[in-house]
């Protein structure tokens, strides 16, 4: 039996130990105690397994996208960055584009097949404020979605859609690694943790006090022991104990993990606890990590090909770990970036903020390949790539084809999902009519629904009335 069935069939009692009493805290998470009300039917039957598993790598700081996968053949790409082109030491993935030198993982990868690449991702009018663009790209919505995220909206309808209790009330859906919880996982209706470590499952106490921690912890404890006339002092009682021992429960099993592989510092450390808490079997359906550092305005060569050779061999090894635990197959990663970078070096030998830049999907299941038409280098808009997929193809990908959600509810609008995974066909273009009616010469397409390169389509939005 599943170890989350456990957590969940105790008086909900981590919903409450994750952040619902004021001594009980996990990270950076939000309190809640009223328990969420299924509002819809379960999801008819798919052959989509109901435990896949999504991981999101945030690369903060605006990559850049031409040194990361790097039109070599183009004259323009060296014209214009006569001090930062790369030329040596690329790995090819066909006869116009490469990876950057330090992705050597990730073309390993690319070879075997587990690796997307897919060109010119971003949306209309792009906004090159870093905190407005990821605010654009957690809601999926250019508007910034008013504060709650995409992934916070598919947790919501998760929780709420089902009838398996196991699902319901289990209040680690979804997971965040580090500090604060990002705007993609926030949702009215569902509070996600945020952790750094294990360690951070259970009781925080004040660091300034002179009490005794242990001591502090067995009088919550005998909290539980008393019954009076007061019920929310004995419900109190009853729940922080609970919330000790599920704690107690995460550490114990997550404990039991051992890596099989060697994780990098940095983002690698970060994947490891994200290893680490999917061997717990714990239920969850969403991580979320990020690195930063891609802000790069100055010297960038160097420190860009390190920080790709970080995210390369952090989740090469994630997915190393993960098999040799036969357990591989039900995770998929997925790295985005909030802009890329200015077409054009600037004087620093670095790059400005741009707008289109790739995203890479990765994992067994994945399709891989180079999907999507590369942003033109001759046709710039204000200096920049223009945009020839809009990032929401590849999120109603991930949640229609890997978590088997209702994309169009989550998303708020209806996209196309790009084909991203093995046994998904490219979608049809619609027949046309017996008798066209003469239209009007109309402006050439920005990339939606455009016919690509190596032949996939590529979708576009269609918004609800």
């Amino acid at each position: 039996m599943p170890r989350h069935n456990d957590l969940t069939s105790r008086r909900e009692l981590l919903k409450v130990g994750l952040g619902a009493l004021p001594v009980i805290t996990i990270g950076g998470s939000v309190p809640f105690l009223v328990p969420k009300m299924a509002f819809a039917q379960d999801v008819p039957a798919t052959p989509i397994p109901k435990d896949n598993i999504l991981v999101i790598v945030q690369l903060s700081g605006g990559n850049d996208g031409l040194n990361t996968v790097v039109p070599f053949k183009h004259d323009m790409y060296k014209k214009v960055r006569p001090r930062i082109a790369l030329s040596d030491r690329l790995h090819p993935l066909n006869d116009e584009y490469a990876l950057n030198p330090g992705m050597t993982a990730f073309k390993r990868m690319f070879d075997e097949g587990t690796l997307a690449v897919i060109h010119g991702c971003g949306y209309p009018q792009p906004n090159r404020s870093h905190f407005e663009s990821m605010a654009i790209w957690h809601a999926a919505q250019t508007d910034g979605g008013g504060g709650s995220g995409w992934l916070g909206h598919y947790l919501d309808h998760l929780s709420r859609g089902t009838q398996d209790k196991d699902i319901a009330n289990n209040p680690l859906l979804g997971v965040n690694i580090g500090r604060e919880v990002p705007q993609a996982l926030v949702s009215p209706e569902i509070t996600v943790p945020s952790v750094d470590s294990i360690d951070d499952f259970g009781l925080r106490f004040d660091e300034g006090s002179a009490y005794d921690k242990e001591l502090e912890r067995q009088i919550i404890i005998e909290l539980n022991k008393y019954k009076g006339e007061n019920p929310a002092m004995e419900y109190l009682g009853r729940q922080a104990t609970d919330a000790i021992i599920s704690a107690d429960e995460i550490r114990s099993v997550a404990g039991k993990y051992s890596p099989d592989a060697n994780y990098p510092g940095g983002l690698g450390q970060r994947l490891r606890l994200i290893a680490q808490l999917i061997c717990g079997d714990f239920g969850t359906r969403v991580f979320y990590c990020e690195m930063g550092g891609y802000d790069t305005h100055a010297n960038q060569v160097q420190q860009h090909e390190s920080l790709l050779n970080q995210v390369a061999e952090s989740i090469s090894a994630f997915y190393v770990d993960l098999g040799k635990k036969n357990i591989a197959d039900k995770v998929t990663v997925m790295c985005f970036s909030e802009f890329g970078r200015r077409v054009e070096q600037n004087a620093n030998d670095g790059t400005d903020h741009g707008a289109a830049g790739p995203m890479f999907v990765c994992g067994p299941k994945v399709q891989g390949g180079v999907f999507g038409t590369h942003p033109s280098m001759d046709q710039l808009e204000q200096g920049d790539l223009a945009f020839t997929t809009d990032f929401r193809t590849v999120y109603a990908a991930m949640l229609t084809h890997w978590l088997n959600a209702d994309a169009t509810a989550v998303l708020k609008a209806q996209y196309e999902p790009m084909p991203l995974f093995k046994g998904i066909q490219p979608a049809e273009p619609p027949a046309a009519p017996a008798e066209e009616p003469a239209k009007a010469e109309e402006a050439p397409p920005t990339g939606d629904g455009m016919m690509q390169g190596d032949g996939m389509m590529q979708g576009g939005a269609k918004m609800q009335g």
